[in-house]
């Protein structure tokens, strides 16, 4: 013989009734649960700062293109939790940053820049990255730029 919340036998489950959904135990638990899943849902989001499109693009000392290099932007004497944007070069070295979604830009501000281009030489080996280590740290990369309202053009940035 079953009651309200109990079952015979494990594979039937419980059975709510509506008497259970009347009580006030209930009734306050399913309220509290809503009151939590908007306040969790609504309010817990990223702050994300506005954005300006900007792309550029990497190139040789001898003007080609560099392609599959990986390019993001490390905050100057600011904010060390500040997003990062970055973006990939294509075959023709030509980036398009992403800071929250995909091309959607970086913040306005000065940036360090970083280059690295991870690729394999052999399928059963690791990825290295083929440029100059020194570009790979914000210190040492020697790239600076400014991001400004409005689209950006970046100059090309050209590995020596």
């Amino acid at each position: 013989m079953s009651r309200n919340c109990e079952s015979k036998h494990p594979s039937e489950g419980y059975h709510l009734t509506r008497a259970h959904l009347k009580s006030p135990g209930i009734t306050s638990c399913m309220w509290l649960f809503m009151l939590m899943a908007t306040v969790i849902g609504c309010g817990g989001g990223e702050k994300r700062v506005q954005t300006f499109k900007s792309s550029g693009k990497v190139v040789k000392s001898d003007g080609s293109p560099v392609p599959y290099a990986l390019v993001v932007l490390h905050p100057v004497g600011g904010n060390s939790d500040a997003p990062r944007s970055r973006g990939t070069t294509d075959e023709q070295g030509i980036f398009q940053l992403s800071t929250y979604d995909t091309n959607d830009g970086a913040p306005a501000g000065q940036f360090s820049v970083t280059i690295e281009q991870w690729l394999r030489d052999d399928p059963n080996k690791p990825a290295t990255n083929h440029l100059p280590p020194s570009l790979s740290t914000a210190e040492t990369s020697g790239f600076q730029v400014s991001i400004t309202s409005g689209e950006n053009q970046i100059n090309p940035f050209e590995i020596r």
